[in-house]
């Protein structure tokens, strides 16, 4: 199939009869920061995804798209799921993450693909850490919880926590998320970090947070790591 632009205005016509108005007034609940959904739910969404990438996903992509974060979570899951070389997975990333603008649209497209070009695409991690733009920030480090808590990669990923001192919320909480999820995979070093870094009060916090609620940390561990609230 050739997507042409009225293809696609007839294709978000079709996708609208799929909202599911309870599970919109939901997701809208958990998504202060962007209202503008249709209310599809997620699985769906990665099956007409797959079949997308089946087909012209190169008309697919090019086509003008509007604001529904739908659309968004979309035509990122499409680019996750095309084959190909690293230079061309990084210009699909490079693209995508400047639409984001809700954890959502963030959390839910992951390029797995990453998992092919650890180094490669670690080399890289700074364009989006040290973004201007929060929420690719934000993004930089879910990359980093889900590729890189690993002994390899552990000492740089908890310097790059370290460097970034963010006072947006979901970039504080993503930081905190992976400092927590680091405890449970690299834990000495973690737990070291914990006793000596910049980060600030919210951070710490959510990161102390996560860790007391997380069962894959033992009771010492968590009963430690109140002390170290700021």
């Amino acid at each position: 199939m050739h997507w042409t632009q009225q293809d696609y205005d007839e294709f978000v016509e079709y996708m609208k009869t799929l909202a599911d108005g309870k599970y919109k007034e939901f997701s809208d609940s958990l998504v202060p920061t962007e209202k503008n959904s249709l209310g599809i739910r997620i699985p769906v969404l990665r099956q007409i995804a797959k079949e997308i990438s089946k087909g012209n996903y190169t008309d697919f992509l090019e086509c003008k798209k509007g604001n529904y974060r739908e659309e968004i979570m979309l035509e990122g899951i499409v680019m996750t799921l095309i084959k190909c070389d690293y230079p061309q997975m990084l210009e699909y990333i490079k693209s995508f993450v400047p639409k984001i603008t809700s954890w959502e649209i963030c959390d839910i497209v992951s390029f797995k693909g990453i998992k092919k070009y650890p180094d490669e695409f670690f080399a890289d991690i700074e364009y989006f850490i040290y973004n201007e733009n929060s929420w690719i920030v934000r993004f930089g480090f879910g990359c980093l919880l889900e590729f890189y808590l690993s002994d390899k990669y552990i000492d740089k990923v908890l310097e790059y926590v370290n460097s970034v001192n963010s006072d947006f919320y979901y970039v504080q909480m993503m930081q905190g998320w992976l400092v927590a999820t680091a405890a449970a995979k690299c834990r000495d070093k973690t737990m070291e970090f914990l006793q000596n870094n910049n980060l600030n009060a919210v951070t710490q916090n959510m990161a102390v947070r996560k860790i007391r609620e997380s069962n894959r940390i033992s009771k010492e561990d968590k009963e430690f790591v109140k002390t170290l609230k700021k």
